[in-house]
């Protein structure tokens, strides 16, 4: 639980510098940063019912699972041409030197996104919900850790 409660804190720092990063960002870094923002918004919408400050929603579980599962794997990786690491990019240039780790964790992200979407479809119980958050906000750090300045 100390490691997801680090990973919530985390990203929502990531989701409030990620608003000064995007200044200047034009052409396919704007899109993957409002892709990445997009993402962002979605856990933050569920943090509070994986802490139990709101309570499980599956509906809304299943909306922002759909958002993240839309803004990942493929889609995500096509916003990656090589050599687009120039600023305000965050993206580091190991991305293309390990391109096939990177995908990886896109449709990893995918993948982890249609679970979490498919226990809210399912109504599945809330230990359920809160195991598949972990796993799409371990996925996201994962890639962050790896590929993010």
């Amino acid at each position: 639980m100390k490691v997801l409660a680090g990973a919530v804190v985390a990203l929502s720092m990531v989701a409030s510098i990620a608003a000064i990063a995007h200044e200047g960002a034009t052409g396919v870094i704007k899109e993957r940063m409002d892709g990445m923002e997009a993402i962002g918004q979605q856990i933050k919408i569920m943090v509070p019912m994986m802490k139990g400050t709101l309570p499980y929603d599956p509906e809304q579980v299943a909306k922002s699972a759909a958002i993240i599962e839309s803004h990942s794997g493929e889609t995500f990786t096509a916003l990656f041409p090589e050599g687009s690491d120039e600023k305000p990019s965050e993206a580091l240039s190991d991305i293309w030197d390990d391109w096939s780790k990177f995908t990886a964790l896109a449709n990893e992200l995918n993948s982890k996104a249609t679970d979490l979407k498919t226990v809210a479809e399912n109504n599945g119980p809330e230990d359920d919900f809160k195991a598949a958050l972990g796993q799409v906000m371990r996925t996201c750090k994962s890639c962050h850790s790896d590929f993010k300045e």
